[in-house]
């Protein structure tokens, strides 16, 4: 059991597909797509089968609504449709736990950069 998404979710993956399913539209409203391909790839089929027809459909609709998304950030690289201002990416920038190419860095700047005052 990963201890870490049982504090910060209440439930392991292990235990809920719900869980996973939260941790998965919480990547999607973090813009991090690359995070929310993993969980797909990870635990997708296993959601699509879900015996919770409500995360089967949610999950059905993550899916259909992320591969544009998908397909964006593989034109335009990893990170393009990160939303680089949400406060938690901004916080996991400064612990550095979301590590930042050159181009990340400069998106990262741009986005959190403090307003000009005249």
């Amino acid at each position: 059991m990963n201890v870490k998404s049982d504090i910060h979710w209440g439930r392991s993956p292990e235990e809920d597909d719900g869980t996973v399913l939260s941790a998965m539209l919480y990547a999607e409203g973090r813009g991090d797509y690359s995070v929310l391909k993993g969980f797909m790839s990870d635990f997708g089929s296993r959601l699509r089968n879900s015996q919770d027809k409500e995360v089967a459909t949610a999950y059905g609709e993550l899916e259909v609504r992320s591969a544009k998304s998908f397909e964006y950030e593989a034109k335009h690289g990893r990170h393009s449709l990160m939303k680089w201002d949400h406060p938690v990416n901004v916080e996991w920038v400064k612990l550095g736990l979301i590590k930042l190419t050159p181009e990340d860095r400069q998106a990262f700047e741009n986005r959190n950069r403090p307003p000009v005052t005249v």
